[in-house]
């Protein structure tokens, strides 16, 4: 009778499928800051950032964290000409960590300040990404960063 228990509990533990675990946050983070514009003026922006932060186990061992911030609201004002800009876009960073040590990361970043009237407009993209092995090596590195107006 017990290696029938034993037996039957084998069969149902192995029939239950394993379930990644996964948490996720989500925050409204108040932002404000004033920054010179390409033509030396001063723009002052604030606003609402929307954070969403998710951290994935998976049934291998693995980690998945995903990162996500995007303005709400965000409007800004060129404090010599009285321009107003509205903030878009979003940034989000992907890091994989597989479970015999390797990493990959992506970070992906466009963040336009739009001029509402014929003002020039603020744009910043930025793509990085990495991947290391196991053992440290770093196999693949690529950062481009463009700031234009």
């Amino acid at each position: 009778m017990r290696r029938l228990l034993a037996i039957l509990a084998v069969v149902g533990a192995l029939a239950v499928p394993v379930i990644a675990q996964a948490g996720t946050t989500v925050e409204r983070i108040t932002f404000e800051d004033t920054f010179p514009l390409c033509n030396g003026n001063p723009i002052h922006i604030s606003g609402t950032l929307l954070a969403v932060s998710s951290e994935t186990t998976t049934p291998s061992g693995g980690e998945v964290v995903a990162i996500h911030f995007q303005p709400m609201g965000v409007t800004g004002v060129d404090l010599v000409t009285g321009t107003v800009f509205r903030a878009v876009g979003l940034t989000r960073d992907l890091i994989v960590n597989s479970p015999p040590g390797g990493t990959t990361e992506t970070f992906v970043n466009r963040f336009h300040i739009q001029a509402t009237r014929g003002a020039e407009s603020y744009i910043v993209t930025e793509l990085f990404h990495v991947t290391v092995t196991p053992d440290g090596t770093v196999r693949v590195e690529l950062d481009n960063f463009a700031s234009t107006c």
